[in-house]
């Protein structure tokens, strides 16, 4: 089964997002900080990370670069959220190797469509 790791520190916007990814058919991993998402992501190779940008103990950006310096977890597809966007904070998540940057509240169509898209590999 598919596995999507979500980390965000907004508890109902964690329960939701994982809530979504199970009607959709995919198993949900949910971390709320970014040293519990990058061990979660360590243990259950996840086939996609949605990672909020403001997370506490490791932010966002910083967790985005210690996975793409693992080579056990390199190769997972990072999707940024984010509920407040600069340009700025878009280009330096896809510059350390982010696939998208998502503003939220993120539409079930839009988690639909990012999912089916990035989410094809086993890892």
């Amino acid at each position: 089964m598919t596995k999507i790791l979500f980390a965000d520190d907004n508890e109902n916007t964690l329960n939701l997002m994982g809530q979504a990814a199970k009607l959709l058919g995919y198993q949900a991993v949910l971390a709320k900080n970014g040293l519990d998402a990058l061990s979660l992501i360590r243990q259950n190779k996840p086939n996609l990370i949605f990672l909020d940008l403001m997370l506490p103990d490791l932010d966002g950006i910083s967790l985005l670069k210690k996975i793409k310096e693992d080579p056990e977890i390199q190769a997972i597809p990072v999707v940024i959220l984010s509920a407040g966007a600069t340009l700025d904070d878009a280009a330096l998540c896809r510059n350390n190797g982010a696939v998208e940057y998502i503003l939220k509240p993120v539409p079930i169509q839009v988690l639909q469509d990012t999912i089916q898209k990035y989410a094809t590999i086993s890892y």
